[in-house]
Protein backbone atom coordinates (compact mmCIF):
# COMPACT_ATOMS: atom_id res chain seq x y z
CA UNK A 1 0.00 0.00 0.00
CA UNK A 2 3.39 2.50 0.77
CA UNK A 3 4.62 1.34 -2.25
CA UNK A 4 1.42 2.60 -4.33
CA UNK A 5 0.89 5.34 -2.41
CA UNK A 6 4.24 6.50 -3.66
CA UNK A 7 3.54 6.14 -7.42
CA UNK A 8 0.28 7.84 -6.97
CA UNK A 9 2.29 10.51 -5.57
CA UNK A 10 4.55 10.71 -8.24
CA UNK A 11 2.29 10.21 -11.05
CA UNK A 12 0.23 13.40 -9.86
CA UNK A 13 3.62 15.05 -9.48
CA UNK A 14 4.73 14.82 -13.36
CA UNK A 15 0.58 14.75 -14.44
CA UNK A 16 1.85 18.42 -16.11
CA UNK A 17 4.75 17.40 -17.58
CA UNK A 18 5.17 13.72 -18.28
CA UNK A 19 3.06 11.86 -21.00
CA UNK A 20 3.54 8.09 -20.40
CA UNK A 21 3.64 6.64 -17.07
CA UNK A 22 7.38 4.53 -19.15
CA UNK A 23 8.34 8.59 -18.16
CA UNK A 24 6.88 7.73 -14.37
CA UNK A 25 8.71 4.70 -13.76
CA UNK A 26 11.63 6.07 -15.15
CA UNK A 27 11.72 8.64 -12.43
CA UNK A 28 11.04 6.46 -9.40
CA UNK A 29 13.96 4.54 -10.57
CA UNK A 30 16.00 7.04 -10.88
CA UNK A 31 15.08 8.69 -7.65
CA UNK A 32 15.24 5.36 -5.95
CA UNK A 33 19.15 6.07 -5.61
CA UNK A 34 18.28 8.82 -3.46
CA UNK A 35 16.94 6.59 -0.31
CA UNK A 36 20.04 4.27 -0.33
CA UNK A 37 22.24 6.96 1.93
CA UNK A 38 18.68 7.37 4.52
CA UNK A 39 17.60 5.39 7.45
CA UNK A 40 13.81 3.97 7.90
CA UNK A 41 13.26 6.97 10.01
CA UNK A 42 14.39 9.51 7.67
CA UNK A 43 12.98 8.02 4.83
CA UNK A 44 9.39 7.96 6.39
CA UNK A 45 9.91 11.70 7.75
CA UNK A 46 10.91 11.97 3.77
CA UNK A 47 8.11 10.59 2.68
CA UNK A 48 5.51 12.28 4.89
CA UNK A 49 6.84 15.74 3.63
CA UNK A 50 6.79 14.61 0.15
CA UNK A 51 3.23 13.19 0.08
CA UNK A 52 2.37 17.02 1.97
CA UNK A 53 4.21 19.12 -0.41
CA UNK A 54 2.18 16.92 -3.35
CA UNK A 55 -1.11 17.68 -1.89
CA UNK A 56 -0.79 21.08 -1.40
CA UNK A 57 0.89 21.59 -5.01
CA UNK A 58 -2.62 19.49 -6.12
CA UNK A 59 -4.61 21.96 -4.11
CA UNK A 60 -2.80 24.71 -6.12
CA UNK A 61 -1.25 26.29 -2.70
CA UNK A 62 2.12 26.97 -3.95
CA UNK A 63 3.70 29.01 -1.65
CA UNK A 64 3.03 26.43 1.12
CA UNK A 65 4.35 23.43 -1.67
CA UNK A 66 7.23 25.26 -2.03
CA UNK A 67 7.88 25.46 1.65
CA UNK A 68 7.44 21.72 1.95
CA UNK A 69 9.36 20.39 -0.72
CA UNK A 70 11.92 22.54 0.60
CA UNK A 71 11.77 20.74 4.34
CA UNK A 72 11.85 17.81 2.31
CA UNK A 73 14.55 18.06 0.08
CA UNK A 74 16.68 18.77 3.67
CA UNK A 75 15.63 15.82 4.78
CA UNK A 76 17.09 14.03 1.60
CA UNK A 77 19.41 16.62 -0.20
CA UNK A 78 20.07 14.25 -3.34
CA UNK A 79 15.99 14.18 -3.90
CA UNK A 80 16.39 15.98 -7.89
CA UNK A 81 12.27 15.40 -7.55
CA UNK A 82 12.05 18.01 -5.31
CA UNK A 83 14.40 20.31 -6.93
CA UNK A 84 12.71 19.87 -10.13
CA UNK A 85 9.06 20.64 -8.14
CA UNK A 86 10.64 23.89 -6.51
CA UNK A 87 11.94 24.80 -9.78
CA UNK A 88 8.32 24.44 -11.73
CA UNK A 89 6.72 26.63 -8.94
CA UNK A 90 9.05 29.03 -8.83
CA UNK A 91 8.80 28.78 -12.73
CA UNK A 92 5.20 29.28 -12.27
CA UNK A 93 5.85 32.38 -9.80
CA UNK A 94 8.02 33.88 -12.56
CA UNK A 95 10.91 33.40 -10.29
CA UNK A 96 12.99 32.23 -13.58
CA UNK A 97 16.55 32.70 -11.56
CA UNK A 98 15.17 30.45 -8.66
CA UNK A 99 13.60 28.12 -11.54
CA UNK A 100 16.88 28.06 -13.32
CA UNK A 101 19.05 27.25 -10.48
CA UNK A 102 16.67 24.58 -9.26
CA UNK A 103 16.51 23.33 -12.49
CA UNK A 104 20.23 23.22 -13.22
CA UNK A 105 20.72 20.75 -9.79
CA UNK A 106 18.19 18.44 -10.55
CA UNK A 107 20.50 17.74 -14.23
CA UNK A 108 23.23 17.23 -12.06
CA UNK A 109 22.17 15.14 -9.38
CA UNK A 110 19.99 12.46 -11.75
CA UNK A 111 22.46 9.81 -13.12
CA UNK A 112 20.08 9.51 -15.85
CA UNK A 113 18.74 11.66 -18.81
CA UNK A 114 15.51 13.64 -17.97
CA UNK A 115 14.03 15.25 -20.57
CA UNK A 116 11.55 17.19 -18.38
CA UNK A 117 14.65 18.69 -16.12
CA UNK A 118 16.72 19.70 -19.17
CA UNK A 119 13.74 21.35 -20.67
CA UNK A 120 13.11 23.46 -17.67
CA UNK A 121 16.47 24.87 -17.57
CA UNK A 122 15.98 25.74 -21.03
CA UNK A 123 12.92 27.05 -20.26
CA UNK A 124 13.89 29.13 -17.64
CA UNK A 125 17.25 30.51 -19.70
CA UNK A 126 14.38 31.56 -22.49
CA UNK A 127 12.77 33.49 -19.67
CA UNK A 128 16.17 35.31 -18.89
CA UNK A 129 16.68 36.11 -22.21
CA UNK A 130 19.02 33.87 -22.17
CA UNK A 131 18.71 32.55 -25.85
CA UNK A 132 21.68 31.31 -26.44
CA UNK A 133 21.96 28.99 -23.64
CA UNK A 134 19.08 28.34 -24.01
CA UNK A 135 19.49 26.96 -27.65
CA UNK A 136 22.88 24.78 -26.48
CA UNK A 137 20.67 23.08 -24.34
CA UNK A 138 18.07 22.06 -26.57
CA UNK A 139 21.37 20.96 -28.70
CA UNK A 140 22.24 18.52 -25.71
CA UNK A 141 19.24 17.06 -25.59
CA UNK A 142 18.84 15.99 -29.66
CA UNK A 143 22.46 14.39 -28.28
CA UNK A 144 20.84 12.96 -25.45
CA UNK A 145 17.53 11.75 -26.65
CA UNK A 146 18.16 11.81 -30.99
CA UNK A 147 14.63 9.97 -31.88
CA UNK A 148 12.84 13.07 -29.99
CA UNK A 149 12.14 15.57 -32.87
CA UNK A 150 10.58 18.36 -30.93
CA UNK A 151 14.63 18.97 -29.54
CA UNK A 152 15.60 19.51 -33.10
CA UNK A 153 12.83 22.08 -33.47
CA UNK A 154 13.49 23.87 -30.04
CA UNK A 155 17.28 23.81 -30.85
CA UNK A 156 16.61 25.61 -34.18
CA UNK A 157 14.02 27.71 -33.21
CA UNK A 158 16.05 29.35 -30.05
CA UNK A 159 19.42 29.35 -32.47
CA UNK A 160 17.29 31.53 -35.28
CA UNK A 161 16.41 33.61 -32.60
CA UNK A 162 19.44 34.78 -31.37
CA UNK A 163 20.24 35.37 -35.59
CA UNK A 164 22.66 32.14 -35.32
CA UNK A 165 21.25 31.72 -39.18
CA UNK A 166 23.59 28.50 -39.82
CA UNK A 167 23.53 26.96 -36.86
CA UNK A 168 19.64 27.11 -37.24
CA UNK A 169 20.27 25.24 -40.57
CA UNK A 170 22.47 22.92 -39.65
CA UNK A 171 20.21 21.52 -36.93
CA UNK A 172 17.22 21.55 -39.09
CA UNK A 173 19.18 19.54 -41.65
CA UNK A 174 20.19 16.84 -39.03
CA UNK A 175 16.68 16.51 -38.69
CA UNK A 176 16.14 15.93 -41.87
CA UNK A 177 18.97 13.74 -42.47
CA UNK A 178 17.47 11.49 -39.50
CA UNK A 179 13.67 11.66 -40.09
CA UNK A 180 13.49 12.72 -43.65
CA UNK A 181 12.09 16.00 -45.10
CA UNK A 182 8.93 16.52 -43.39
CA UNK A 183 6.49 19.62 -42.19
CA UNK A 184 7.92 21.42 -39.20
CA UNK A 185 11.35 21.11 -40.46
CA UNK A 186 10.48 22.72 -44.21
CA UNK A 187 8.73 25.21 -42.65
CA UNK A 188 11.11 26.34 -40.48
CA UNK A 189 13.98 26.33 -43.07
CA UNK A 190 11.58 28.39 -45.47
CA UNK A 191 10.80 30.86 -42.71
CA UNK A 192 15.01 31.12 -41.95
CA UNK A 193 16.05 31.54 -45.84
CA UNK A 194 13.51 33.98 -46.47
CA UNK A 195 14.44 36.07 -43.30
CA UNK A 196 17.95 36.05 -44.69
CA UNK A 197 17.09 36.71 -48.05
CA UNK A 198 18.07 33.67 -49.53
CA UNK A 199 15.08 33.24 -51.28
CA UNK A 200 16.20 30.63 -53.94
CA UNK A 201 17.09 28.19 -51.29
CA UNK A 202 13.78 28.61 -49.72
CA UNK A 203 11.90 28.10 -52.97
CA UNK A 204 14.23 24.87 -53.68
CA UNK A 205 13.28 23.67 -49.88
CA UNK A 206 9.32 24.05 -51.53
CA UNK A 207 9.73 22.89 -54.61
CA UNK A 208 11.24 19.82 -53.36
CA UNK A 209 8.52 19.13 -50.70
CA UNK A 210 5.68 20.15 -53.12
CA UNK A 211 7.42 17.19 -55.20
CA UNK A 212 6.82 14.48 -52.46
CA UNK A 213 3.76 15.70 -51.18
CA UNK A 214 2.05 17.02 -54.56
CA UNK A 215 -1.81 17.00 -53.56
CA UNK A 216 -0.63 19.39 -50.37
CA UNK A 217 -1.90 22.68 -51.80
CA UNK A 218 -0.17 24.56 -48.57
CA UNK A 219 3.26 24.11 -49.80
CA UNK A 220 2.13 25.44 -53.40
CA UNK A 221 0.51 28.04 -51.78
CA UNK A 222 3.70 29.47 -50.01
CA UNK A 223 5.75 28.89 -53.13
CA UNK A 224 3.69 31.03 -55.09
CA UNK A 225 3.69 33.86 -52.11
CA UNK A 226 7.94 33.13 -53.04
CA UNK A 227 7.31 33.95 -56.73
CA UNK A 228 5.05 36.81 -55.95
CA UNK A 229 7.46 38.52 -53.39
CA UNK A 230 10.44 37.91 -56.04
CA UNK A 231 8.33 39.08 -58.94
CA UNK A 232 8.87 36.11 -60.58
CA UNK A 233 5.36 36.29 -62.22
CA UNK A 234 5.62 33.48 -64.83
CA UNK A 235 6.54 31.10 -62.16
CA UNK A 236 3.80 32.24 -59.64
CA UNK A 237 1.49 31.93 -62.24
CA UNK A 238 2.58 28.06 -62.96
CA UNK A 239 2.37 27.55 -59.37
CA UNK A 240 -0.85 29.30 -59.27
CA UNK A 241 -2.29 27.18 -61.56
CA UNK A 242 -1.33 24.15 -60.22
CA UNK A 243 -3.06 24.65 -57.36
CA UNK A 244 -6.52 24.99 -59.02
CA UNK A 245 -6.29 22.11 -61.05
CA UNK A 246 -5.16 20.19 -58.12
CA UNK A 247 -8.27 22.23 -56.33
CA UNK A 248 -10.48 24.56 -58.53
CA UNK A 249 -12.40 25.92 -55.14
CA UNK A 250 -8.86 27.30 -53.99
CA UNK A 251 -9.91 31.16 -53.28
CA UNK A 252 -6.57 31.86 -52.76
CA UNK A 253 -5.15 30.88 -55.83
CA UNK A 254 -8.29 32.01 -57.96
CA UNK A 255 -8.12 35.50 -56.34
CA UNK A 256 -4.17 35.45 -56.39
CA UNK A 257 -4.43 35.22 -60.53
CA UNK A 258 -7.05 37.43 -60.50
CA UNK A 259 -4.80 40.20 -59.05
CA UNK A 260 -1.95 38.79 -61.76
CA UNK A 261 -4.05 39.31 -64.81
CA UNK A 262 -6.01 42.58 -63.96
CA UNK A 263 -3.39 44.57 -65.90
CA UNK A 264 -2.41 42.13 -68.47
CA UNK A 265 -5.75 39.90 -69.29
CA UNK A 266 -9.01 41.52 -68.77
CA UNK A 267 -11.23 38.20 -69.65
CA UNK A 268 -8.61 35.86 -67.47
CA UNK A 269 -9.14 38.33 -64.42
CA UNK A 270 -12.21 38.06 -64.90
CA UNK A 271 -12.80 34.39 -65.29
CA UNK A 272 -10.60 33.89 -62.23
CA UNK A 273 -12.55 36.78 -60.10
CA UNK A 274 -16.07 34.66 -60.75
CA UNK A 275 -14.00 31.68 -59.44
CA UNK A 276 -13.10 33.92 -56.45
CA UNK A 277 -16.42 35.21 -55.51
CA UNK A 278 -17.66 31.24 -54.97
CA UNK A 279 -14.99 29.87 -52.89
CA UNK A 280 -14.98 29.77 -49.28
CA UNK A 281 -11.48 30.65 -48.51
CA UNK A 282 -11.78 34.02 -49.17
CA UNK A 283 -13.40 36.40 -47.07
CA UNK A 284 -16.45 38.52 -48.16
CA UNK A 285 -14.49 41.73 -47.63
CA UNK A 286 -11.86 40.57 -49.36
CA UNK A 287 -14.20 40.01 -52.54
CA UNK A 288 -15.97 43.41 -52.33
CA UNK A 289 -12.30 44.80 -52.50
CA UNK A 290 -11.42 43.08 -55.53
CA UNK A 291 -14.76 44.19 -57.33
CA UNK A 292 -14.11 47.84 -55.92
CA UNK A 293 -11.28 48.45 -58.85
CA UNK A 294 -13.83 47.75 -61.73
CA UNK A 295 -16.73 50.58 -60.59
CA UNK A 296 -14.17 53.28 -61.09
CA UNK A 297 -14.47 53.83 -64.60
CA UNK A 298 -16.82 57.34 -65.20
CA UNK A 299 -18.64 55.59 -68.69
CA UNK A 300 -17.96 51.91 -68.36
CA UNK A 301 -18.32 49.74 -71.97
CA UNK A 302 -21.44 48.02 -72.49
CA UNK A 303 -19.12 44.69 -71.78
CA UNK A 304 -18.14 45.97 -68.84
CA UNK A 305 -21.64 47.39 -67.76
CA UNK A 306 -22.40 42.88 -68.64
CA UNK A 307 -19.61 41.77 -66.22
CA UNK A 308 -20.36 43.76 -63.51
CA UNK A 309 -23.87 42.35 -63.36
CA UNK A 310 -23.02 38.83 -64.32
CA UNK A 311 -20.68 39.52 -60.95
CA UNK A 312 -23.35 40.93 -58.53
CA UNK A 313 -25.47 38.52 -59.45
CA UNK A 314 -23.05 35.97 -58.18
CA UNK A 315 -22.45 38.10 -55.14
CA UNK A 316 -26.32 38.05 -53.94
CA UNK A 317 -27.21 33.87 -54.83
CA UNK A 318 -23.78 33.24 -52.48
CA UNK A 319 -24.69 35.93 -49.47
CA UNK A 320 -28.24 36.49 -49.67
CA UNK A 321 -28.06 36.88 -46.11
CA UNK A 322 -25.27 39.79 -46.21
CA UNK A 323 -27.12 43.31 -45.85
CA UNK A 324 -23.64 44.41 -46.96
CA UNK A 325 -24.31 42.75 -50.05
CA UNK A 326 -27.26 44.37 -51.28
CA UNK A 327 -25.45 47.54 -50.54
CA UNK A 328 -22.76 47.21 -52.41
CA UNK A 329 -25.10 45.59 -55.51
CA UNK A 330 -26.84 48.94 -55.23
CA UNK A 331 -23.71 50.99 -55.64
CA UNK A 332 -23.43 49.08 -59.01
CA UNK A 333 -26.70 49.95 -60.14
CA UNK A 334 -26.69 53.42 -59.01
CA UNK A 335 -23.53 54.08 -60.65
CA UNK A 336 -25.67 52.97 -64.14
CA UNK A 337 -28.43 55.19 -63.25
CA UNK A 338 -30.76 52.01 -62.56
CA UNK A 339 -31.79 53.66 -59.05
CA UNK A 340 -35.03 51.55 -59.10
CA UNK A 341 -33.20 48.23 -59.05
CA UNK A 342 -30.83 49.90 -56.38
CA UNK A 343 -33.85 50.59 -54.72
CA UNK A 344 -35.46 47.09 -54.43
CA UNK A 345 -31.89 45.89 -53.33
CA UNK A 346 -31.57 48.40 -50.67
CA UNK A 347 -35.21 47.08 -49.42
CA UNK A 348 -33.34 43.52 -49.23
CA UNK A 349 -30.75 45.05 -47.26
CA UNK A 350 -33.10 46.56 -45.04
CA UNK A 351 -34.68 43.43 -44.49
CA UNK A 352 -31.20 41.88 -43.40
CA UNK A 353 -30.57 45.02 -41.36
CA UNK A 354 -33.55 47.65 -40.56
CA UNK A 355 -31.16 49.58 -37.96
CA UNK A 356 -28.69 50.03 -39.85
CA UNK A 357 -27.99 53.78 -40.53
CA UNK A 358 -25.84 53.94 -43.47
CA UNK A 359 -29.04 51.60 -45.65
CA UNK A 360 -31.36 54.53 -44.71
CA UNK A 361 -29.23 57.14 -45.73
CA UNK A 362 -28.79 55.36 -49.46
CA UNK A 363 -32.85 54.73 -49.31
CA UNK A 364 -33.19 58.35 -48.75
CA UNK A 365 -31.11 58.94 -51.42
CA UNK A 366 -32.39 57.03 -54.23
CA UNK A 367 -35.92 57.99 -53.36
CA UNK A 368 -34.77 61.15 -54.13
CA UNK A 369 -33.30 60.54 -57.02
CA UNK A 370 -36.67 58.18 -58.24
CA UNK A 371 -38.04 61.71 -57.45
CA UNK A 372 -40.91 59.72 -55.70
CA UNK A 373 -41.52 61.64 -52.72
CA UNK A 374 -44.68 59.99 -51.68
CA UNK A 375 -42.17 56.63 -50.50
CA UNK A 376 -39.69 59.43 -49.35
CA UNK A 377 -41.88 60.66 -47.26
CA UNK A 378 -42.97 57.18 -45.66
CA UNK A 379 -39.12 56.40 -45.42
CA UNK A 380 -37.98 59.31 -43.80
CA UNK A 381 -41.08 59.45 -41.20
CA UNK A 382 -39.29 55.61 -40.79
CA UNK A 383 -36.01 56.34 -40.37
CA UNK A 384 -37.04 59.34 -38.04
CA UNK A 385 -39.04 56.56 -35.38
CA UNK A 386 -35.51 54.91 -35.16
CA UNK A 387 -32.98 58.17 -34.97
CA UNK A 388 -35.07 60.84 -33.65
CA UNK A 389 -31.83 63.18 -33.24
CA UNK A 390 -30.18 62.82 -36.92
CA UNK A 391 -31.23 65.94 -38.46
CA UNK A 392 -30.40 65.39 -41.80
CA UNK A 393 -33.75 62.97 -41.86
CA UNK A 394 -36.18 66.08 -41.11
CA UNK A 395 -33.87 68.01 -44.09
CA UNK A 396 -35.74 64.76 -46.16
CA UNK A 397 -38.40 64.79 -45.08
CA UNK A 398 -39.22 68.35 -45.21
CA UNK A 399 -37.91 68.35 -48.93
CA UNK A 400 -40.47 65.71 -49.62
CA UNK A 401 -43.11 67.37 -48.38
CA UNK A 402 -42.33 71.08 -50.06
CA UNK A 403 -42.60 68.73 -53.72
CA UNK A 404 -45.60 66.77 -52.17
CA UNK A 405 -47.13 70.72 -51.68
CA UNK A 406 -47.24 70.60 -48.17
CA UNK A 407 -45.71 73.61 -47.03
CA UNK A 408 -47.15 74.19 -43.91
CA UNK A 409 -46.20 70.85 -42.36
CA UNK A 410 -42.49 71.35 -44.23
CA UNK A 411 -42.02 73.90 -42.46
CA UNK A 412 -43.29 72.61 -38.76
CA UNK A 413 -40.70 69.75 -39.78
CA UNK A 414 -38.44 71.96 -40.44
CA UNK A 415 -38.53 73.44 -36.86
CA UNK A 416 -38.48 70.62 -35.64
CA UNK A 417 -35.15 69.36 -37.22
CA UNK A 418 -33.79 72.93 -36.16
CA UNK A 419 -34.40 71.98 -32.94
CA UNK A 420 -31.79 69.09 -32.36
CA UNK A 421 -29.97 70.28 -35.50
CA UNK A 422 -25.63 70.90 -34.14
CA UNK A 423 -24.01 70.77 -37.50
CA UNK A 424 -24.16 73.44 -39.40
CA UNK A 425 -24.66 71.88 -42.68
CA UNK A 426 -27.93 70.15 -41.38
CA UNK A 427 -28.64 73.97 -39.64
CA UNK A 428 -28.10 75.48 -43.15
CA UNK A 429 -30.25 72.97 -45.14
CA UNK A 430 -33.40 72.72 -42.99
CA UNK A 431 -33.14 76.77 -42.84
CA UNK A 432 -32.81 76.50 -46.55
CA UNK A 433 -35.88 73.98 -47.25
CA UNK A 434 -38.15 76.19 -44.51
CA UNK A 435 -37.01 79.12 -46.79
CA UNK A 436 -38.92 77.23 -49.52
CA UNK A 437 -41.87 76.09 -47.92
CA UNK A 438 -42.37 79.83 -46.60
CA UNK A 439 -42.14 80.83 -50.39
CA UNK A 440 -44.56 78.48 -51.53
CA UNK A 441 -46.59 79.79 -48.72
CA UNK A 442 -46.75 82.97 -50.07
CA UNK A 443 -44.49 84.54 -46.95
CA UNK A 444 -42.56 86.26 -49.08
CA UNK A 445 -40.48 87.80 -46.40
CA UNK A 446 -40.13 85.67 -44.22
CA UNK A 447 -38.28 83.75 -46.64
CA UNK A 448 -36.21 86.48 -47.63
CA UNK A 449 -35.06 87.14 -44.19
CA UNK A 450 -34.17 83.57 -43.81
CA UNK A 451 -32.27 83.31 -46.64
CA UNK A 452 -30.60 86.74 -46.02
CA UNK A 453 -29.47 85.09 -42.99
CA UNK A 454 -27.83 82.22 -44.29
CA UNK A 455 -25.84 84.24 -47.30
CA UNK A 456 -24.63 86.40 -44.79
CA UNK A 457 -22.77 83.88 -43.19
CA UNK A 458 -22.05 81.56 -46.30
CA UNK A 459 -22.00 84.05 -49.24
CA UNK A 460 -21.41 80.89 -51.71
CA UNK A 461 -24.33 78.48 -51.11
CA UNK A 462 -25.44 77.76 -53.73
CA UNK A 463 -28.25 75.84 -52.72
CA UNK A 464 -28.71 79.34 -51.01
CA UNK A 465 -28.14 81.49 -53.97
CA UNK A 466 -30.55 79.69 -55.95
CA UNK A 467 -33.92 79.86 -53.25
CA UNK A 468 -33.08 83.81 -52.98
CA UNK A 469 -33.02 83.93 -56.79
CA UNK A 470 -36.46 81.80 -57.65
CA UNK A 471 -37.98 84.11 -54.50
CA UNK A 472 -36.81 87.02 -56.20
CA UNK A 473 -37.66 85.64 -59.70
CA UNK A 474 -41.07 85.09 -58.09
CA UNK A 475 -40.91 89.54 -57.64
CA UNK A 476 -41.24 90.62 -61.03
CA UNK A 477 -39.50 94.03 -59.81
CA UNK A 478 -36.09 92.29 -58.53
CA UNK A 479 -35.61 90.44 -61.68
CA UNK A 480 -32.06 91.79 -61.88
CA UNK A 481 -31.23 91.28 -58.96
CA UNK A 482 -32.30 87.36 -59.23
CA UNK A 483 -29.65 87.06 -61.81
CA UNK A 484 -27.01 88.68 -60.09
CA UNK A 485 -27.94 85.59 -57.16
CA UNK A 486 -28.20 82.58 -59.96
CA UNK A 487 -24.88 83.63 -62.17
CA UNK A 488 -23.45 83.39 -58.86
CA UNK A 489 -23.89 79.92 -58.16
CA UNK A 490 -23.89 79.01 -61.84
CA UNK A 491 -20.20 80.44 -61.39
CA UNK A 492 -19.80 77.77 -58.90
CA UNK A 493 -21.83 74.95 -60.52
CA UNK A 494 -21.93 75.29 -64.36
CA UNK A 495 -23.30 72.04 -65.18
CA UNK A 496 -25.87 71.99 -61.99
CA UNK A 497 -28.89 70.98 -63.83
CA UNK A 498 -31.31 72.86 -60.68
CA UNK A 499 -29.62 75.68 -61.88
CA UNK A 500 -30.19 75.71 -65.21
CA UNK A 501 -33.36 75.49 -65.09
CA UNK A 502 -33.99 78.92 -62.39
CA UNK A 503 -32.05 80.23 -64.87
CA UNK A 504 -34.59 79.37 -67.34
CA UNK A 505 -37.69 80.31 -64.77
CA UNK A 506 -35.58 84.31 -64.71
CA UNK A 507 -35.56 84.03 -69.17
CA UNK A 508 -38.65 83.00 -69.06
CA UNK A 509 -40.18 85.84 -66.79
CA UNK A 510 -38.33 88.25 -69.08
CA UNK A 511 -39.91 86.70 -72.12
CA UNK A 512 -36.66 85.60 -73.51
CA UNK A 513 -38.46 81.58 -74.15
CA UNK A 514 -35.55 80.86 -76.48
CA UNK A 515 -32.74 81.25 -73.81
CA UNK A 516 -35.35 79.16 -71.30
CA UNK A 517 -35.93 76.67 -73.43
CA UNK A 518 -32.17 76.62 -74.29
CA UNK A 519 -31.55 76.12 -70.72
CA UNK A 520 -34.08 73.27 -70.13
CA UNK A 521 -32.70 71.41 -72.89
CA UNK A 522 -29.39 71.38 -71.25
CA UNK A 523 -30.97 70.87 -67.64
CA UNK A 524 -33.16 67.55 -69.61
CA UNK A 525 -30.00 65.65 -70.70
CA UNK A 526 -28.06 66.52 -67.31
CA UNK A 527 -30.85 64.99 -65.42
CA UNK A 528 -33.46 62.52 -68.10
CA UNK A 529 -35.65 61.41 -64.93
CA UNK A 530 -36.24 64.90 -63.55
CA UNK A 531 -40.15 65.46 -64.74
CA UNK A 532 -40.07 69.26 -63.03
CA UNK A 533 -38.06 69.95 -66.51
CA UNK A 534 -40.69 68.85 -68.84
CA UNK A 535 -43.37 70.30 -66.70
CA UNK A 536 -41.51 73.86 -67.14
CA UNK A 537 -40.96 73.36 -71.12
CA UNK A 538 -44.35 72.09 -71.07
CA UNK A 539 -45.70 76.14 -69.57
CA UNK A 540 -42.99 77.85 -72.29
CA UNK A 541 -44.98 76.08 -74.86
CA UNK A 542 -48.42 76.42 -73.58
CA UNK A 543 -47.31 80.49 -73.17
CA UNK A 544 -46.44 80.05 -76.90
CA UNK A 545 -49.37 78.37 -78.26
CA UNK A 546 -47.61 75.46 -79.70
CA UNK A 547 -50.11 72.63 -79.23
CA UNK A 548 -48.15 70.27 -81.03
CA UNK A 549 -44.98 70.64 -78.76
CA UNK A 550 -47.17 70.87 -75.30
CA UNK A 551 -48.90 66.92 -76.36
CA UNK A 552 -45.51 66.57 -76.66
CA UNK A 553 -44.53 67.06 -73.63
CA UNK A 554 -47.52 65.82 -71.90
CA UNK A 555 -46.48 61.87 -73.67
CA UNK A 556 -43.12 62.47 -72.26
CA UNK A 557 -44.04 63.59 -68.77
CA UNK A 558 -46.75 60.82 -68.86
CA UNK A 559 -44.07 58.28 -70.26
CA UNK A 560 -41.67 59.34 -67.38
CA UNK A 561 -44.73 58.83 -64.83
CA UNK A 562 -44.93 55.41 -65.66
CA UNK A 563 -41.28 54.62 -65.24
Amino acid sequence: MKELAQILVVIFLFGIGCKTVENTQNILKSQQNTFDTLNFVQRKAFDKMFYEASKQKLLNNKKKASTLYVEALTLNPSCHTCMYELSVLNYDQKNYIKALEFAQKAVQKNTEYNPWYFSMVANAYKNLGMLEQSAMVYFDMVALSPNERSNYLKSASAYFKVKSYKKAIAMLRKMQNKFGMEHASSMQLVKIFSTIGESEKAIAVLEKISNLYPSKISYLGRLADIYIQEKQDDQAIRILKKITEIDSTSGKANFALYMMFSDKDYQLSLKYLKRTLICDDVSLETKLQALRPLLKDEMPSKQKKNDLMELSAILVENYSSKAVVYFFVADIYAMFNDYKSARKLMGQALKKDAVSFAIWKKILYLNERLYDYDQQLLDANSAIALFPNVARLYHAKCKALNELTAYKLAKETAEEGLQIAIDKTDKTNLMIAKGDAYRNLGEIENAKQLLEAILSNDPNNIYALNMYSLILISQDSHLNEAEKYIDKALVIQPQNPTLLATKAKFWFAKNNTDEALYLLDKAIQLDLKNVKYLIQKKLIYEFLGDEVKVNKMKLKIENLHEE
